[in-house]
């Protein structure tokens, strides 16, 4: 059964499973007020806007990681499940075609430049 604190206006802005300090007002599971409190808690939409982007970052790390540690011999690229190779596979050529195409072109502050080939 939780403690709960409260703001000034008597509003719950915490939990905690076990007793200290600030948190010194025993609940019931039950109470309604408790579930209304852990109600508003749940992931709305913006807080899952930012879990998704924090997610698209993640990614990023996971697959160098695992590219390292497969380079690095610590793992075998092949023992990773056929679909996780596969997942990182198409990920790694999409990268490399984003990267390709970056090079050929040249942004700065006015202009785009696309560089040629020759």
């Amino acid at each position: 059964m939780p403690y709960i604190k409260r703001d000034e206006h008597n509003r719950i802005v915490a939990f905690s499973l076990t007793e200290e300090a600030g948190f010194d007002e025993y609940s019931e599971d039950s109470s309604s007020e408790l579930q209304a409190f852990l109600q508003q808690q749940m992931v709305t939409p913006e807080k899952n806007s930012a879990l998704e982007a924090s997610d698209q970052s993640i990614i990023r790390v996971l697959e160098d990681l695992i590219m390292l540690l497969s380079d690095k011999g610590v793992i075998q690229f092949t023992e990773l499940p056929d679909e996780a190779q596969n997942k990182l596979m198409r990920r790694l050529s999409m990268r490399r075609a984003i990267n390709d195409l970056s090079d050929l072109v040249s942004i700065d502050d006015e202009t785009i430049d696309i560089k040629s080939s020759d």
